[in-house]
């Protein structure tokens, strides 16, 4: 896949975070990384590739809250993150992080995007 793809798949993750069918759908969910962790750990689910998804996904953003932890240059980056993961949509995040949603779609969600697919990346090859 070439990097605009994982882009792509990146933001349709994020934007079905919580959502175990839904991400079940992603092009991710066939990738050989994933499948093996659905089958290990959600093995008896009727959507193990969703939620195996939603695992990694957590995962993967905790990590990047925790490497963007201490840089007050990427402060409200690192909260748009914390936000996101717990499940709140880019209107609320925003509010929640102090900027425009404007401003968080143009800018702190598309650095979460590029740094997600960078984690999708590490973790998914």
């Amino acid at each position: 896949m070439a990097l605009e793809e994982w882009h792509l798949r990146a933001r349709y993750v994020l934007r079905h975070l919580d959502d175990p069918i839904a991400l079940k759908k992603s092009p991710l969910c066939r990738l050989s990384a994933l499948e093996r962790l659905a089958k290990a750990k959600y093995l008896g689910s009727v959507v193990p590739r969703g939620r195996a998804l939603h695992d990694l996904l957590q995962e993967c953003l905790l990590e990047i809250e925790t490497e963007l932890d201490g840089h007050s240059g990427v402060a409200r980056l690192k909260s748009f993150v914390y936000y996101t993961r717990h499940g709140q949509g880019l209107t609320k995040a925003s509010r929640s992080v102090g900027v425009t949603p404007e401003h968080a779609s143009r800018a702190l969600k598309k650095y979460l995007i590029k740094l997600l697919t960078e984690k999708l990346l590490i973790n998914l090859r």
